[in-house]
């Protein structure tokens, strides 16, 4: 009796086993089609839940991003087996639910078990820097290095890791050991870019630059790096044309149309100044630095009702130091004989940054002026030479000139004056 009871019962799962075979051919071609909605429901509607079955709902629900379902079902197979690679699965699909701290603890388990999964750690070391963990990732990447000396990704990787723990020339190092290995290795030559940049070495930032834009010569952020290194380089015309390679790519940003309008204005090409500055303002209107550049491109037109306007929109809507503003404002102040306001702007400039020389200077000048009593312009005088006598050797003969002057005066009114 016992052996017909277990006979059926084998013959029932086999059936069942067939069916599901079945089954999954018919999902297989729905998934084809891209219905994975009566996939699912067909594979739920299946008994028993074994783990093949279990592991295809899994791996549909990954796929179509629904994180937290596909983690569900990888548990619901753990329960039945203890499995390294639905482990594994269940560790990516906690990683790209955004559930870096459950992947993490998943990763570390199978390594424990089982340090020859290269797949894994590597998995394992960028959730590190992720969590900002550079110390662990550090020692992963360097194991890794030692597994697969031929891998460009692991002293990548290693650098991220030491750039996190600010070892700036052990990651450069880095990413040449990177470059050395591959010298297509795309990732690193732009990180050597940078780091040379960085460095000043402008003959290395250059080549790796040219590196780059030879693999990709449509590459948005080597185009930037060019166009940036051309500009400090005084290079305008060549600065403008990568600039315009961005614009036909449809790259905008504030950056690249102040970099033009300070290039147009450069080569005194003010109406394309004006336009490019214009351009900057359509992304951030109420960014300082670019009001700052049109105050001073109309104050170089003569058109000073616009250089206060947009002045005085540069002051309203900055942050942090503002000499250069007050400054440019108070010598249009100075220029239409306002002493007063001329006075208040060149005191606020050099307020906003105490080594401005040229705003105390003109701070000192025009208390002059405007006070009778000498003895304001005499202090500030005498604090200009304290601070910055050897900046400027013309404004401080002027100054000690002018202090003898003052001195001389209060003496033959019958005072000294220290």
């Amino acid at each position: 009796m016992k052996r017909i009871f277990v006979t059926v019962v084998l013959l029932i799962i086999v059936i069942k086993t067939e069916a599901q075979s079945s089954v999954f051919t018919t999902v297989d071609n729905l998934l084809l089609k891209g219905d994975y909605k009566k996939a699912l429901v067909l594979l739920e509607e299946q008994q028993p839940k074994t783990e093949i079955l279990l592991s295809k709902i899994a791996n549909i629900y990954e796929t179509i991003g629904n994180y937290n379902k596909a983690i569900q079902y990888y548990n619901k197979i753990l329960k039945i087996e203890d499995n390294v690679n639905i482990k594994v699965k269940l560790g990516n699909a906690y990683k790209s639910a955004g559930l870096s701290t459950n992947a993490i603890l998943i990763f570390e388990d199978i390594i424990k078990k089982d340090s020859s999964n290269l797949l894994v750690i590597n998995s394992l070391g960028k959730l590190y820097l992720l969590k900002n963990q550079p110390n662990k990732a550090e020692k992963i990447y360097r194991f890794l290095k030692k597994k697969d000396s031929l891998n460009p990704n692991y002293p990548y990787q290693l650098a991220k890791s030491l750039a996190k723990e600010h070892k700036t020339l052990a990651m450069g190092q880095s990413y040449l050991d990177a470059y050395n290995i591959d010298t297509l290795h795309f990732k690193s030559i732009y990180e050597l870019a940078k780091f040379f940049k960085t460095l000043k070495y402008k003959d290395s930032t250059m080549l790796f630059i040219d590196k780059g834009l030879k693999i990709d010569s449509t590459n948005v952020n080597f185009i930037q790096l060019k166009a940036t290194e051309l500009y400090y380089s005084k290079k305008f015309k060549q600065t403008l044309n990568y600039l315009n390679i961005l614009d036909s790519l449809k790259f905008k940003s504030v950056n690249t149309y102040q970099m033009a309008g300070l290039c147009y204005y450069n080569l005194k090409q003010y109406d394309l100044a004006e336009k490019s500055y214009k351009n900057a303002l359509r992304i951030d209107r109420s960014n300082a630095v670019i009001l700052y550049r049109l105050g001073t491109l109309y104050y170089q037109q003569k058109k000073i009702k616009l250089a206060k306007l947009f002045l005085f929109q540069s002051i309203m809507y900055g942050k942090g130091d503002l000499d250069k503003q007050y400054f440019l404002s108070g010598v249009i102040a100075k220029e239409e004989n306002n002493s007063k306001m001329a006075l208040s702007l060149f005191q606020d400039s050099y307020k906003n940054n105490s080594n401005n020389y040229k705003a105390l200077f003109q701070w000192s000048v025009t208390s002059d002026f405007y006070y009778k009593d000498k003895k304001i312009a005499l202090k500030l005088y005498q604090n200009y030479l304290q601070r910055f006598e050897k900046k400027d050797s013309e404004i401080s003969k002027y100054i000690v000139n002018r202090i003898a002057e003052i001195k001389k005066q209060y003496f033959i009114e019958g005072e000294i004056v220290n």
